[in-house]
């Protein structure tokens, strides 16, 4: 809306001579908008444009009602008034529901406070780092007791479910115990699918064994509920201030830079909503926590079926281990359980592995490879004639095999 004391400041300014560039840059306006108002025999009052009537426009109370029921989903919005008649795009919907969604994410909330020992929450977080020099993407779990808000973090280089439940396991030992409920995601390594009302929920099958070894209760948060689980997000966002700009020489230096961490700054910090250190608070639940104490590791196994290559190695997840030379050639059975890659041959173990770390990594055990060089039916060495008579004779000389073994191995002539 232009105003009058505008329109005024305009004609004013111009009957002084003075230009429209000039004007538009004293009073912070374009120079279009200048040259319209002077065009204007006297102000002109803003009017509001009447609004076109949308094709969406006889389902807005149907929606404002449906929305908190599906989670603020536009595409349940626009399956059901589909239903009712609606022939409109779904991009329409979707531009419609955005505003609402973002406005209901603002409303505000109650925190919510546990008892201690009761609750965790879980959650994962990305970032850039330096390893050995080289700029490198790590995934960081990280648990926080409810109550306490002490955490526990470590870097990993992916998210599968083996390492998820490994991180559970270490954050156990680090506290010495398990809370009775932890909080998650949505994610595909504890929910395969569910409704937005939460009561139909479709459990992955080895997590949900998982937390019933352990004897406690997995709860994922509603969609478009972040605060649900904001204790762990705020550590989240913690650990990524810590990491940021470090360089690291190997991963485990890094994890070994989070323990430290950890327990020197995280556990000591004054907490800004408790006003209390992590570790104090800590001493009140640290009884009331599952004990874990004697239970074995929970056991994942992970089996592929593979083919011995000609260099006696077998790839299983990017990375590759070796193979005595007799399996060459042959259908193995690997399998992974309690950080080992076992290797089967007609349901025998031949070979055990620790597990690479990382990706695109080799374990080689140079025992696998002994005896690849003696071969009985290796043709014999015989003398090499020349066949030009002019030329002088030459003899090549005859030597046992074991000399070229030791030029392998690195022995000198």
């Amino acid at each position: 809306m232009i105003k009058q004391e505008l329109w005024h400041e305009i004609h004013s300014r111009f009957k002084l001579k003075e230009s429209k560039k000039s004007i538009a840059r004293t009073l912070g306006v374009s120079v279009q908008t200048v040259r319209k108002i002077l065009n204007q025999s006297e102000p002109k009052p803003y009017r509001r444009k009447k609004q076109k009537v949308n094709i969406l426009s006889p389902y807005y109370d149907y929606i404002h009602r449906r929305l908190p029921a599906v989670g603020y989903c536009a595409r349940s919005i626009y399956e059901e008034i589909h239903q009712r008649g609606y022939n409109g795009s779904y991009d329409t919907v979707k531009i419609y529901v955005r505003p609402l969604r973002k406005q209901a994410a603002t409303k505000a909330t109650v925190r919510f406070e546990t008892p201690a020992g009761k609750q965790g929450q879980v959650d994962w977080g990305q970032c850039w780092t330096l390893l050995a020099g080289k700029r490198m993407k790590i995934h960081i779990f990280v648990m926080t007791l409810s109550y306490s808000r002490r955490l526990y973090a470590t870097a990993t280089f992916d998210e599968k479910l083996p390492t998820f439940i490994k991180c559970h396991e270490k954050a156990f030992d680090h506290f010495g115990g398990l809370p009775h409920e932890l909080i998650y995601d949505n994610t595909k390594t504890v929910v395969l699918s569910r409704d937005y009302t939460g009561r139909k929920i479709k459990w992955n099958a080895t997590f949900w064994d998982f937390c019933t070894y352990y004897g406690f209760r997995a709860w994922p948060h509603r969609p478009y509920r972040a605060q649900t689980k904001g204790k762990v997000e705020s550590g989240v966002k913690y650990v990524k201030r810590f990491l940021r700009g470090k360089s690291f020489k190997s991963f485990v230096h890094l994890n070994q830079a989070l323990v430290q961490w950890i327990a020197e700054v995280a556990d000591q910090r004054i907490h800004g909503t408790t006003h209390r250190k992590p570790i104090e608070l800590f001493k009140k639940e640290k009884d009331l926590l599952i004990c874990h104490s004697g239970k074995p590791p929970f056991t994942i196994q992970q089996r592929a079926i593979r083919h011995v290559a000609r260099d006696c190695m077998v790839s299983f997840e990017t990375n590759r281990y070796s193979v005595p030379v007799r399996f060459v050639g042959k259908q193995v059975e690997v399998q992974r359980t309690n950080g080992r890659v076992l290797v089967f041959h007609d349901d025998k173990l031949i070979v055990s592995h620790p597990c690479c770390e990382g990706k695109h990594q080799t374990q080689i055990d140079k025992e696998h490879y002994h005896g690849i060089f003696y071969r009985e039916d290796l043709p014999s060495v015989r003398l090499l004639h020349f066949d030009n008579p002019s030329s002088d004779e030459h003899e090549v000389q005859i030597r046992d095999l074991s000399f070229y073994e030791n030029l392998l191995q690195g022995g000198a002539l």
